[in-house]
Parts: C-alpha cells; sequence; structure tokens
C-alpha cells in the first residue's frame, strides 16, 4: 500500500461516519506497522463494527511490532483487555508472551500463560517450569493446565505433584490428569479419594472414569463401600463410562434408587447401568417407571424411547414375562412390555399375549395383537389374530389386520373379506384393503367393478400392478383417477405409462392435472406437457407444474421460470423466486432484481432474502 493511501484511511478513521471509520479500518489491514497505533486507537471505538474490523486488521498485519504494541493493552479495561488476547493469541508469539511470565501482576503472569495455553504451541513449555512455583495459586493452576494441554516433558510427573498443591491447583491437576487419561495415574488418584474434601473426591472419581482402565474401575468399585450418595452415583457414572460387566450385580440396589430419581440424568445412567450388569429384576421397576411416562411430552417421549430400547437390551426373559401375566401392572407399564416382547419376538411369551386378547383394557389388547403380528410364525397366532378381527374396538381391529397382511395366510382371506364388507371406519378400511391386496391382489381386483369409489381409491394408492394402476386412472371418479395418477410415478416408465401421464395432464378435473405434474417430477418425463401446464387456469396446477420444471431442468429452463413471476397468484409467483433462488446464474439473479420493489410485501420479502443467499 503506497503511503499516500495509506495516510489517507488513518485519517478515515477519525471520520464521524461509522461506516467510513469501518471501511477505512478494514482497508488498514493490507497495512504495514504505520498503521498498527491507528488501528489499536480505534479498538475504543463506540462502533462495535469498527473495533472488530481495526481486531481484524491487526491481526492480519500481524508481527512481533504489532504483538509488542498490543501487550500493554492487557492491563486495560475487560472489553479492550479481552480483544487484546485475541489478537496476541491469533499472532502467537510466544518469545513476546514470555517476557510477561515476570510481570508484577497476577493477572498479567495468568494471562500470558492462558495465552501460551490457547496458542498450543509446545515451545511455551521451556518457559513454564518456574510457573509451577508461582506465588499466586491462579497463575499454578493455569499453569499445570498448561503442562497437561501442551503435552510437556515428564507432564504427567508435573500433574502428579502438583496435587498435594493447595485446592484449586489440585482441580486444575485433576482436569488436566483426566484428559491425559495415562493409567500410571491410577495409584496417585486412589490416594486422594480418602482426602478431606468432598470436591476433590468427587473430582478424583471423574478422573478415574475417564482413564477408563480395569484397574481404576476396580479402585471405584472398593471404594463405594465407604462414599457418600452424591459419591455413589458419581462412582456409578465412572464404572458405567468404563464399562459395567455382570460381576458387578452388588451394584444393582444403588442403581435401583437412582432409577427412581427425578433427574433425568441419573435415570439414564441407571438405565445404562442396570442393563450393563444384566439386572432381570429391574424389569419391573423399568416397566413401571416407564408406563408412569408422559409420551405427549416431548422430554418425557425422549426418555421413555431409552426405557423402551433398555427392555429390549435386556431381552426375552421370564421376568418380563411374569410382568405382562401380573395384576399389578399398570396398563401403560404393560403396553410397554407388551410392545417390547412383540419386538423382541419372544416365542415363549406368545400363549399370554393370546390371552392378553382378551383382556378388558383396549391398549392392552390393541398392543397384545399388534405383538402377535411380529410373531406371526408361532402355532395359535392365526387364531388369535382372526379372533381380534372381531373386536369391538376399530383399533384392534386395525392392529389384528395390520398383522395379518404381514402373515399373508391366504387361509384368512375369506375372513378379511368379511370383516371388508362390514366395517364401518375408513382407516381400518384401508388396512383391510392392503392386507387383502398383500394376500392375493389378483382376486381382490377382480371384483374392481363392483367396489365403491372409496375402494377403488384404496386399490389405486396400494397396487403394484401397472394394469390396474391405468385401468384406475381412467376411471370415472376424479377421486380414484387422482390416486391413481399419483401412483403411476411407482411403475415403471414404459411407454405405456408415460402416454397416460401426458393424457391425465389435459383431464378436465384440475386435481388429476395437480397430480400429473407431481408425478412427472418424480418420473423426470413429459416436459412438453409441463410447459403446457404452466399456462392450465387453476393456480396450483401452475405451482407444481412450476415446481417440477424447476426440479427437473433448473437453469436450463430459466426464461420459463423467469416467466412466472407475472403470474397473478402469489403462490405460484413465491415459488417461482424460490426456484431462480436456486440457479446459480447471473440471469435468475438479474430477473429477481428486477422484481425488488414488487408491489406485494411478501414477494418483496421473498426476493430479498433469495438476493442475499449466497448461492
Amino acid at each position: 500500500m503506497n503511503s499516500r493511501r495509506l495516510y489517507k484511511l488513518i485519517g478515515e478513521l477519525e471520520s464521524e461516519d461509522p461506516s467510513v471509520r469501518r471501511s477505512a479500518a478494514e482497508a488498514l489491514s493490507e497495512g504495514d506497522e504505520r498503521a498498527i497505533y491507528p488501528l489499536i486507537k480505534v479498538l475504543r471505538d463506540e462502533n462495535p463494527g469498527v473495533q472488530d474490523a481495526a481486531m481484524r486488521s491487526l491481526i492480519n498485519i500481524g508481527g512481533e511490532v504489532t504483538a509488542y504494541m498490543v501487550i500493554p493493552l492487557l492491563r486495560e479495561d475487560a472489553l479492550v483487555r479481552n480483544t487484546a488476547y485475541i489478537i496476541l493469541r491469533e499472532i502467537g508469539n510466544i518469545g513476546l508472551l514470555a517476557g510477561l511470565l515476570k510481570d508484577k501482576d497476577d493477572d498479567i503472569r495468568k494471562f500470558a500463560v492462558d495465552l501460551m495455553t490457547d496458542i498450543g504451541d509446545p515451545g511455551a513449555c521451556q518457559h513454564l517450569g518456574p510457573m509451577l512455583r508461582d506465588s499466586n495459586p491462579n497463575v499454578r493452576a493455569a499453569t499445570v493446565k498448561a503442562v497437561g494441554k501442551l503435552g510437556c516433558p515428564d507432564s504427567l510427573k508435573v500433574l502428579i505433584n502438583a496435587l498435594k498443591d493447595e485446592e484449586w491447583v489440585c482441580f486444575s491437576a485433576l482436569e488436566a490428569i483426566a484428559e491425559t487419561k495415562d493409567p500410571a495415574a491410577v495409584d496417585p488418584l486412589t490416594e486422594l479419594l480418602y482426602a478431606s474434601s468432598e470436591a476433590i473426591r468427587y473430582s478424583v472419581i471423574e478422573a478415574l472414569g475417564k482413564i477408563g482402565t480395569h484397574e481404576a474401575a476396580a479402585v471405584l468399585k472398593e471404594f463405594i463401600k465407604d462414599a457418600s450418595g452424591l459419591e455413589k452415583k458419581a462412582i456409578l457414572k465412572s464404572l458405567i463410562e468404563i464399562g459395567l460387566t455382570p460381576e458387578m450385580k452388588d451394584l444393582s440396589e444403588t442403581l435401583l434408587v437412582m432409577l427412581q430419581s427425578e433427574d433425568k440424568e441419573e435415570v439414564l445412567t441407571a438405565l445404562k447401568g442396570l442393563v450393563s450388569i444384566g439386572c432381570y429384576d429391574a424389569i419391573p421397576v423399568i416397566v413401571d417407571k416407564g408406563g408412569s411416562l408422559d409420551p405427549s411430552h416431548p422430554d418425557e417421549f425422549e426418555i421413555l424411547t431409552v426405557f423402551k430400547e433398555s427392555l429390549l437390551r435386556l431381552g426375552c426373559s421370564e421376568k418380563l414375562i411374569d410382568v405382562i401375566k401380573s395384576p399389578e401392572t399398570k396398563f401403560r407399564g404393560k403396553v410397554i412390555a407388551i410392545e417390547a416382547l412383540g419386538k423382541m419376538r419372544c416365542r415363549k411369551a406368545v400363549p399370554h399375549l393370546i390371552e392378553l386378547i382378551e383382556s378388558p383394557a383396549r391398549d392392552i389388547r390393541r398392543a397384545g395383537t399388534a405383538a402377535l403380528g411380529d410373531l406371526h410364525d408361532h402355532e395359535g397366532t392365526l387364531d388369535a389374530l382372526l379372533s381380534a378381527t372381531e373386536d369391538s374396538d376399530g383399533h384392534v381391529r386395525k392392529a389384528a389386520v395390520v398383522a395379518l397382511g404381514r402373515l399373508r395366510d391366504p387361509s384368512s382371506y375369506e375372513a378379511l373379506f368379511g370383516l371388508f364388507l362390514a366395517e364401518p371406519y375408513r382407516d381400518v378400511k384401508e388396512e383391510i384393503v392392503r392386507a387383502l391386496m398383500r394376500i392375493d391382489e389378483k382376486r381382490f381386483v377382480a371384483g374392481l367393478d363392483d367396489y365403491d369409489e372409496a375402494t377403488r381409491e384404496m386399490i389405486a394408492q396400494f397396487s403394484e400392478d401397472p394394469d390396474v394402476i391405468i385401468t384406475l386412472s381412467k376411471d370415472a371418479s376424479p377421486v380414484v383417477r387422482v390416486s391413481a395418477v399419483s401412483s403411476l410415478a411407482r411403475t415403471s416408465p414404459d411407454e405405456r405409462t408415460v402416454e397416460r401421464i401426458r393424457e391425465a395432464t389435459r383431464d378436465p378435473d384440475p386435481d388429476v392435472r395437480k397430480a400429473a405434474a407431481q408425478c412427472i417430477e418424480e418420473m423426470r418425463c413429459c416436459e412438453d406437457e409441463l410447459c403446457n401446464l404452466l399456462e392450465d387456469s387453476d393456480m396450483w396446477v401452475r405451482f407444481y407444474a412450476l415446481r417440477a420444471l424447476a426440479s427437473a431442468n433448473g437453469s436450463k429452463s430459466i426464461d420459463r421460470i423467469t416467466s412466472m413471476l407475472n403470474d397473478p397468484a402469489v403462490p405460484v409467483v413465491l415459488e417461482a423466486v424460490e426456484a431462480l433462488s436456486r440457479i446459480d446464474h447471473p440471469d435468475a439473479v438479474k430477473a429477481l432484481d428486477a422484481l425488488r420493489e414488487h408491489e406485494n410485501p411478501d414477494i418483496r420479502e421473498k426476493i430479498a432474502e433469495a438476493l442475499e443467499s449466497p448461492w
């Protein structure tokens, strides 16, 4: 940078306009040592943007001179001091910082050590030795942290010696030892487990957990006998991190107490521990506690998921079967247990699940029926499921139908068809149609002409047969045609299918044309028909045609997409803006820029967002 420009920018740092000062501070990042002092003065500017620009420019200029001139700012107020800290950290001159280690000010010495730590240069280790004997405990604590993080020579020895220092330094040493995870620290840490300070003991427990060796686990397991309540929980957490084994079953009592806690972390820790040691006696408690949770509450739903996973990990056991048999088990807990038995395909639970189909509680009948669906290959399951299709409750019938659909046993066809004719609820009827088509689609579809509109719509939705779908795409009912045209996207894009989609773009019903546009988007065909739909009389047909065109062709269709910015319907224009915002091309930017002052505020806002995007 030439001198004339340099001094012009320095002069602009005193402008009354903050934007001018900020621009000047940014430009001076290309300056030399002459810009350092003016930029340092600007660090105190009243405008945060100017302060930030000056800081970044000083970092960019860098070098020993900048660091030397910034060091005095460590004695300023908090804002300037923190800014100086960032600059010195980024410059990373260890040599200059070493001189600060002899400063009379305790805070300055600590700043110097912290900076060396953050810079992360192991070369700083040669300067840190004397600081371990500093008169100020905060400085010694910072030095201990630095020795651990930088991996200085004999760092473990240094950290172990620091354990004998006063409490605050000892905390830093424990934290650093935990990060090293060095097994050689287990014996020195063991001695501290019996320190008078409960806080120190707690930190030692955490450090041993992070070291994570069998020796560390043995020490913690031994100490748990003498530990206080809080310490026991900390020990269990550390042991769980290391990995509990079935031999540690004597810890189950403490874990069960933790499981009843109101603290979420304690409960999750207890669950993990109980599963790790294979504590089957905990199953009734897990079921009861899980059943007390409200699945409609987001936080409790998350924890409930862990409860269910814990039951699955404990596996198919007599304890879990006893839970569903016991009249003492609350029904919500019993439902969780039933679901778990079904998911783990616990075959020995089948007779008891069959009995539950006769339960007076609707949710238990439903859960039992669904669980039997996961165990469909077991003797007696089919008859039980067929019996459940006659249940008075629609939820139970639906669960039974879904299970029978999975089973695909031809012998259940007649019973399901009879239920199909009598079922009053649409959602249950949909599952019946799905099940019948899984068992024998050809047989069920043979009666297509006799079915009502709703059934034909379901067939169009669930069928895997292209002939059936194409036939229904020409149905007299627009509702059926919509469902069938949508299903064409699941078929092979052969000539016959593509031709039917083309015909659907000219259907008299706008919902069918909309479905055709969505189908084209998935199948990537019929571009000419798609362009014709952009001029459709129905707003939503144009909307989905535009979306399909943008998805399929992107930058190749800029002109057609741009033309939709003049559409009379606001949703269509917004979709056009969205489509152009995804296209990295000057013409897209130009088209949007031309409409910056659009009369509609929603469109103006959308265009502003698009023009600010980085593309």
